[in-house]
């Protein structure tokens, strides 16, 4: 039966088989072949998930490329020479040995570095020293030398030279013993020297030779020597509390602590009491003014709802208000109060809207006056709210700077330009033109209270505005509320 298939050219599977797809053939996976020099272990640990590229690992772990020698410097080969050197610090011509990096070229000479000079001399610093000769001594040491003689001095500037003015070490190898051949007398011992009469003999010395040569003081004004001279008591008196300091036992320690901390304490409790005292007076201060508010306001709301009639001679006019008689001569009763809703008080007198000058002194927005040399500490400047100013460091001119904070101070007020108009309208009635354009000659004391005059008239009319704006509310409400008619 499968002869007779293959000659027909059929299937020996059958018919049945011939709709049944083939399996599809596996896709053969890739094998990544493991680089040389890498073990088979470390290999394996790289798994599936972790494939690498075989030619970088093979290009950066080849044992070739590792022991490859390195290529040869165009200097040479490096090498090593005890060689001898001088100390370039040192005066005594000492020669030492040591190990110098030198090159071997290919010929086998050996070069030395161009910079064979001993590395370390140039850390050997040396403090400048303002040595004299002898017209400079005779000229301007002499006549101010005291009990030091020309070789006393030479022999301390040796030991300043010898020891760069380290002042201890100066002072432990000081003996002085010359004075037979100074001429003094044998008998005599020579003067006792302390640390603070070495320091002022040399620098005495050094700031007359600095000035001396520079012709004037104005010159070397920013040198250590002569800007910050040395004194002789005020270090001593320095060491000496020091030294007080130091020997304090542990009981004063403590007690010293504790007085601190009460201090401390009391200090605290003035600032709370002093701002318990500020907070009093602001609370008074407001109560004040809501009190002369509330009066004014019921005067107003009076006012609107007391019923009105017109005049028989101009019709939708009030009747004006009844005259009052004073020694049988009538007289017009007050308008601006009534009217405006000010409130009065008994007897036709308007009322005060604003405390007596007595109850105003006791809280001042400004002191009265400033003082043109302030205290140590206190910056010579103000802001636009009349405080001291400390600006940042350089030069500053004090008219222009008082000029830019009163244009703060403008800029800083309700209402803009236009409500600023009415305050130099006020400044102009005082027929005082330093009042408005500030004063001719800016000192401390005149930039301070012309700043403080236009602060408490910038003051003065945002009050105004500000209790016309709440007296008009206040009269609006009275008058859109309606009647609460009583029931008979």
């Amino acid at each position: 039966m499968a002869d007779v298939k293959d000659i027909l050219g059929m299937s020996r599977s059958g018919p049945s088989q011939t709709d049944e797809k083939a399996p599809a053939p596996k896709e053969k996976k890739e094998k990544i072949k493991r680089p040389e020099g890498m073990s088979r272990e470390a290999f394996a640990l790289l798994g599936g998930s972790h494939p690498i590229i075989s030619s970088q690992l093979a290009s950066s772990l080849k044992k070739n490329d590792m022991l490859k020698k390195p290529k040869p410097s165009t200097k040479g080969i490096i090498t090593y020479q005890y060689r001898p050197f001088i100390n370039a610090a040192r005066t005594d011509g000492l020669e030492l040995l040591h190990w110098l990096k030198c090159s071997k070229g290919a010929n086998g000479g050996i070069r030395e570095p161009h910079d064979s000079e001993y590395p370390y001399a140039k850390y050997n610093k040396k403090v400048q020293l303002y040595k004299y000769n002898d017209e400079e001594y005779d000229s301007l040491i002499r006549p101010e030398s005291g009990n030091w003689t020309r070789e006393e001095t030479d022999y301390l500037y040796d030991l300043c030279e010898q020891f760069d003015l380290r002042w201890h070490v100066v002072f432990d190898r000081y003996e002085w013993l010359g004075r037979l051949s100074a001429g003094g007398n044998p008998s005599q011992p020579p003067p006792l020297r302390s640390v603070e009469d070495l320091k002022e003999r040399y620098y005495n010395v050094a700031r007359k030779l600095l000035v001396s040569r520079q012709g004037r003081e104005a010159a070397v004004a920013n040198n250590t020597i002569v800007k910050h001279p040395f004194n002789k008591q005020v270090e001593q008196d320095r060491k000496r509390a020091l030294a007080a300091l130091l020997a304090r036992t542990p009981q004063q320690i403590s007690e010293e602590h504790a007085i601190l901390a009460e201090a401390r304490a009391i200090e605290e409790k003035r600032k709370a009491e002093a701002m318990a005292a500020r907070r009093a007076a602001a609370a008074a201060a407001a109560a004040a003014t809501s009190t002369t508010a509330t009066t004014a306001t019921g005067a107003a709301a009076a006012a609107a709802a007391a019923p009105r009639t017109t005049s028989p001679s101009q019709p939708g006019r009030p009747v004006a208000p009844a005259a009052a008689v004073s020694n049988g001569v009538p007289t017009a009763a007050p308008i601006g109060a009534a009217a405006m809703g000010l409130g009065a008080v008994a007897g036709g007198a308007p009322r005060a809207l604003s405390p007596l000058p007595g109850q105003m002194s006791g809280d001042m927005r400004h002191p009265a006056e400033y003082e043109s040399a302030p205290p140590p500490g206190i910056p010579s400047l103000f802001d636009a709210e009349v405080k001291p100013f400390k600006p940042k460091p350089g030069v500053y001119l004090r008219g222009a700077h008082t000029q830019a904070m009163a244009a703060q101070q403008a800029a800083a007020m309700t209402g803009g330009s236009r409500a600023f108009k009415a305050v130099e309208a006020t400044l102009t009635e005082l027929q005082c033109p330093a009042a408005l354009y500030g004063p001719r000659v800016m000192t401390r004391s005149t930039s301070g209270a012309w700043l403080a005059l236009r602060s408490e008239v910038i003051a003065l009319h945002e009050t105004r505005r500000n209790l016309a704006n709440r007296l008009n509310a206040d009269t609006d409400r009275a008058v859109r509320r309606p009647e609460k008619r009583r029931r008979p």
